[in-house]
Formats: C-alpha cells, structure tokens, sequence
C-alpha cells in the first residue's frame, strides 16, 4: 500500500487552507458583533427591547470555533515541522477557546433576560466581556485575513511564506508499505511503528496532549459526568440550582385529610426558595410531579388544608436575599403513594427524589 507525506499537500494548500480559516472567523467575528450591539442597544434603551436569545446564539458558532481551532493546529504543527514561526496559530488557539466560554455565558444571560431583568452594573460587566470577545477576534483575523486574501502582496510579504515553507522533494515522496501477510514481516512493522508512534509523541506532546485532554473532556464530562454527577437525581434537603431561582425539598409528607374521594391523597413538599434574579415569579407549571404512570402539578386551592404545615406559595415575587420557606400541594392518586414520587423541574430535566412520610 502507497501512502503520500500530508506536509506537500498542506503546503501546496497553504493559502486555501487561510482562506477557509478566515471564512470561519468572519462568520464568528459578525455573531460576537451581533451580540454586542445588542448588549449597546439594551443599556441606550434602558432595558425596553425585545430580548429572543435565538437571534445571538447557535450551534453553528460552536461548530465553526471546533473547525477554527483544528485548522490553527493543523497549520502550527505544520510550522513546527518546518521550524517556521507559529505564534499566531498558538494565539488563535487560545483566542478560539475563550470565545466558546465567552458565547455560551453571554448566551446563558441573554436567556436570563428573556424572563427577568438584571441589575445596570451586570449589563455593562456582560457588554465588556462581549467588547472583549470582538476584539479579541478581530485581533487575530487581521492577519489571517492577510494570508488567506494576499493583500498588497509586496508590503506584506504573503509570498515569502509559503516560499519559506521550502517545499522539499521529501515532502512529497510516497512510502510503500508492504500488507503481504508475513508473521515476522507484521512484527518488525508493528515495533517499527511503535517506535516512530513514541518518536512523533515525543516530537508534539504539548499538542497531542491537548487533543486527547479536549478528547477526554467530551467522553468523560458531557455524558456519564453530566448524567451522574452534574445532572444526578438529588435528594430532599440538597438545593436544585437554575438560571433563575433555587429550590431545596425540607420535608415532603403524605395526607388523606379532606381528601375528595377514596382514591386521591395529597403530597404535601415543604420547600426553601431564593431567586437568583430580580423580581422573578415561579411557574408552578414547571414543577411536575412524577409517580409510576402519572404527573401532576400544584395546586393554590388545597393550602387551607394544611395551614398547620406552613404558608403555601401564590406565586408571588421570590426573595433574592434570603430562602423563605412555603408549602406546594399536589392532589395525587393513591396508587402512586407507595411508588417511587419525584420531583422534575421542566427547564432543565432536573429531578429530586422524594421520601414522603404519611401523616394524618
């Protein structure tokens, strides 16, 4: 089998290579440019615009930051192999990563906005830190933008860096592996691989490093990690955490009393709530009651029943200060209540397993 050195294709491609990296920095630089007009035309129109966190924000700045930093590391271990100059490419590398962090916290308060208002002095920390994320862009855009277009070629000298690359004949030449099955043939190859695997490793740890981390940061933090650790089921008495407001389940009980008929109890959840964000009302629509084959939603019309309990919540403002505590009601059928109850908050797929204790 005959496999060709990448190095003559990349250096052959060098320009096209800049072009389609300037083409994917263009289209991030405008998305960063949007959001931070909109940070300008929120503070200039006090507040008074409509907010859509759609219209800032996609999966397709994600995907085009991913292909950015992988053409920039393409292109420097290319320059590490020619011994050229490669601080750009470390630049765009960095550069790309903070702007991923930066977007997806922009985008989280953009969605807080939607709902709620945030404080003068956290929308103009939010406007810096998206300046900084254009900026920083465009910063690095310039000079790719040099060498993908080739402006002014003599003043900028865009030629004389592919000419510096120095194509070589080796570059280009073909190496014949032999696939005829040979027991010994396939041994000498595999130590002989295994070394020039460890020589290559030795040659570029820094970045392969870096390849496998963000590699093992993909299978080890967004699936089992998330599911089992960051988005685990919490129990009463521990506090379920969300853009807007936090929840903790103290106690939750099991009563018949006043009950409509034989076949409905009522789950009683004594809760602490605290808003993250001003002047905000919960949605008791949003938390659902899950019982083996049913779900249920609070209901204001039972509170009476168990005054004795505490004070229930008629969605009123929720302290940004200090938890207060309140009662949230749910009119059950009686054979969940010797089932498995959980608490599911519908924004964000969270849950809270429930022990409820019966009373009377």
């Amino acid at each position: 089998m005959i496999l060709r050195r990448p190095y003559a294709f990349l250096i052959k491609h060098f320009k096209f290579i800049h072009i389609v990296l300037f083409a994917l920095l263009l289209y991030v630089i405008t998305r960063a440019n949007n959001m931070l007009t909109f940070f300008k035309n929120y503070i200039s129109a006090n507040s008074n615009i409509e907010v859509i966190s759609s219209n800032y924000f996609s999966y397709n700045i994600i995907i085009s930051i991913l292909f950015i930093i992988i053409f920039s590391l393409i292109v420097y271990l290319l320059m590490r192999y020619k011994k050229k100059p490669r601080t750009l490419y470390i630049l765009i590398i960095i550069v790309s990563l903070l702007s991923l962090v930066s977007f997806i916290y922009l985008y989280r308060q953009i969605r807080v906005l939607e709902v709620s208002s945030i404080s003068a002095r956290e929308i103009r920390l939010l406007r810096d830190i998206s300046r900084f994320n254009f900026w920083g862009l465009l910063v690095i855009t310039i000079p790719v933008a040099i060498r993908a277009l080739g402006f002014d070629i003599k003043k900028f000298n865009f030629s004389k860096d592919i000419a510096d690359l120095k194509l070589e004949k080796e570059d280009n030449e073909e190496v014949e592996v032999n696939v005829e099955l040979n027991s010994e043939s396939i041994k000498r190859g595999g130590r002989k691989l295994k070394r020039e695997l460890k020589y290559y490793y030795v040659e570029n740890k820094l970045f392969i490093n870096i390849i496998f981390g963000i590699v093992l940061l993909i299978i080890v933090l967004i699936y089992p990690f998330n599911k089992y650790v960051i988005n685990r089921n919490l129990n009463e008495n521990e506090i379920l955490k969300t853009d807007y407001f936090n929840i903790k389940v103290k106690n939750s009980y099991i009563s018949e009393r006043k009950s409509v008929s034989k076949n409905n109890s009522y789950l009683i959840l004594k809760v602490d709530l605290k808003a993250n964000i001003n002047n905000y009302i919960l949605s008791l629509d949003n938390l659902v009651l899950e019982g083996k084959n049913n779900t249920y939603i609070p209901s204001l019309k039972y509170y009476n029943y168990f005054r004795d309990l505490g004070v229930g919540y008629y969605q009123e403002k929720i302290d940004t200060t200090n938890y207060k505590e309140y009662l949230l009601i749910y009119n059950i059928n009686n054979e969940d209540k010797d089932n498995k109850l959980t608490l599911k908050y519908l924004e964000n797929n969270r849950r809270i397993n429930l022990k409820p204790v019966v009373i009377e």
